[in-house]
């Protein structure tokens, strides 16, 4: 009579979770395809830049919107680290060719 669902989905978890397996694999394709470094060190920069303006926005808005900004900005830093555990992996796969 009343069913429960199994799996409740939450739209801004899978979409976070989305967004960290594709950064993920496209650092890495980036790091082992890539011949120049800014190339490599470009999605880290951008992020960097969306986190720091995402975090000024949180911080001059107030309210609601300010919570909205500041989820972007947790977001962007999450994506960072996912950008330097790909960049991990990539050190650790080319010293193991050397």
């Amino acid at each position: 009579m009343f069913q429960q669902p199994i799996f409740q989905i939450d739209i801004p978890t899978v979409t976070a979770f989305i967004a960290v397996i594709i950064t993920l694999l496209a650092q890495l394709l980036l790091c082992f395809k890539a011949k120049k470094m800014w190339i490599k060190i470009l999605p880290s920069a951008l992020f960097s830049v969306s986190a720091l303006v995402f975090y000024i926005c949180c911080r001059v808005v107030g309210g609601w919107d300010g919570m909205g900004y500041l989820y972007f900005a947790l977001l962007s830093f999450v994506l960072i680290v996912i950008c330097g555990i790909g960049w991990g992996i990539w050190a650790m796969a080319s010293q193991r060719h050397l």
